[in-house]
């Protein structure tokens, strides 16, 4: 699992050290270049978990700039279902919309489109679900962490530095290769190393610690299924079972 995070300034020295440059390299390819290798490694634990409330205007807002993948989604704390975009869930189309709930009794629901988070929560009296103004969903989501200068931080493992390292000289490599510049198995090499590489990081990352272990045994030995955890935010899913064995 990944705890910490370290400038890519490091892995940029690191570049030029391993590799013996002592020419510039530009920067922007090579910040380019390790989140591009971030993203091929892909573990959840290296991205940053953020917990924040953002505000509905007319049942839609917009996420945040570092957002890349929603963990957890409520609304006074409710979870929210997810409705695909369609015309019984047409939330930006009331023209368009199929009547599905008259009742007031309807489920929170959401989609996301374009950077926007679109729910069925409304400040009119014309929609599903009337709610005071404003509204202020809850969501804990994924971004990827990044210095005072924009640039992605790099998890603070030996194979994460091997690997962002791999990449940026495989890419490196990749373009000299391009022009005739290099042999073939220069070129091939390198992609070796970022391959192992990438495959050691995402491993590490994704080492479960004794606590998430013993979340895990909980999880999978289970004599009765908690079937509708997403319900209550799977309070309970990790806690060990017990049986009361009446005489």
């Amino acid at each position: 699992m990944i705890s910490g995070y370290i400038s890519l300034n490091v892995i940029l020295a690191k570049v030029y050290r391993d590799l013996g440059i002592n020419e510039e390299i530009p920067l922007s390819s090579m910040v380019e270049w390790a989140a591009e290798g971030l993203n091929l490694i892909g573990a959840y634990s290296q991205y940053e978990s953020t917990s924040d409330c953002i505000e509905l205007v007319d049942g839609k807002a917009k996420l945040p700039c570092n957002f890349y993948k929603l963990v957890a989604i409520n609304y006074k704390g409710i979870p929210m279902h997810w409705a695909n975009n369609t015309n019984a869930s047409n939330y930006q189309c009331s023209e368009c919309q199929i009547p599905v709930c008259n009742t007031g009794q309807c489920d929170y629901t959401f989609y996301l489109n374009d950077n926007y988070l679109i729910t069925n929560i409304k400040t009119s009296t014309q929609t599903n679900i009337v709610v005071l103004n404003p509204a202020n969903v809850c969501i804990v989501y994924l971004g990827m962490p990044v210095d005072e200068e924009g640039y992605p931080m790099i998890p603070d493992d030996v194979y994460f530095a091997k690997a962002i390292t791999a990449y940026i000289t495989y890419m490196l490599d990749r373009q000299d290769w391009r022009k005739g510049k290099i042999a073939d198995k220069i070129k091939d090499e390198s992609e070796k190393e970022w391959l192992f590489y990438v495959a050691a990081a995402k491993g590490a990352a994704n080492m479960p610690n004794v606590a998430q272990m013993e979340r895990l045994k909980n999880v999978w030995r289970r004599m009765l299924p908690l079937t509708n955890e997403y319900d209550r935010s799977f309070i309970n899913l990790g806690r060990k079972e017990r049986r009361n064995i009446n005489s």
